[in-house]
């Protein structure tokens, strides 16, 4: 059986960078907060005294997050911030196009549809220029909103977004959305590839 302590770190790992309030907790396990906050401060303990982990839990306005740690912060810096997109994974094309058919849209609905957290994939994206914070969405949490730059744009060929064809408007987004959005943009890149050769 999974331990509460397993429950709480991995709620701390899946809240990425917006991170999770102790009461966030302490609704998704049925625990009390206070239990919560004792279980939290044990995650925090091992992490501190464990030389063989890399990581540490941020707290910032009763927020607590998952990171790394400052001794490593110039080794992650430089895998996060290599700027120079290369050949891009497919779960960066799959998010990409969910940003450009959805955008403005915020981590956790790029989530909802790809069915796994995006927000490391985002960060680097985001440090690559090929998609941008546009705005903050006016609800709990004041999430962050996502779009595609003109930098983005220009990697794939495109003069704009209305050079994506056009989504059907019964579509529902759904778990399966991702797949059929992939393929759609990548049939239009290799049209756009096909009209520069």
């Amino acid at each position: 059986m999974i331990s509460n302590l397993a429950k709480i770190e991995s709620l701390l790992y899946a809240s990425g960078d917006q991170g999770v309030t102790l009461r966030q907790i302490a609704q998704r396990t049925a625990l009390s907060v206070a239990a919560v906050r004792q279980l939290v401060e044990k995650i925090i303990e091992k992490y501190t005294t464990d030389e063989n982990c890399g990581l540490k839990v941020f707290v910032s306005d009763d927020v607590y997050r998952l990171g790394t740690k400052e001794a490593l912060s110039e080794l992650v810096g430089d895998y996060i911030n290599d700027a120079k997109p290369r050949v891009l994974s497919e779960a960066a094309l799959e998010t990409i196009s969910i940003i450009m058919y959805n955008q403005p849209i915020t981590r956790i609905e790029i989530d909802q549809i790809r069915g796994v957290n995006s927000s490391a994939l985002l960060h680097r994206l985001v440090n690559q220029d090929l998609i941008e914070v546009t705005g903050v969405k006016e609800e709990v949490g004041n999430p962050k909103q996502y779009g595609i730059t003109n930098f983005g744009l220009d990697y794939f060929g495109l003069k704009s977004l209305k050079d994506l064809p056009e989504l059907p408007k019964d579509e529902v987004l759904d778990d399966d959305t991702s797949d059929s959005l992939l393929t759609r943009f990548n049939k239009e890149i290799d049209k756009e590839i096909e009209k520069d050769h």
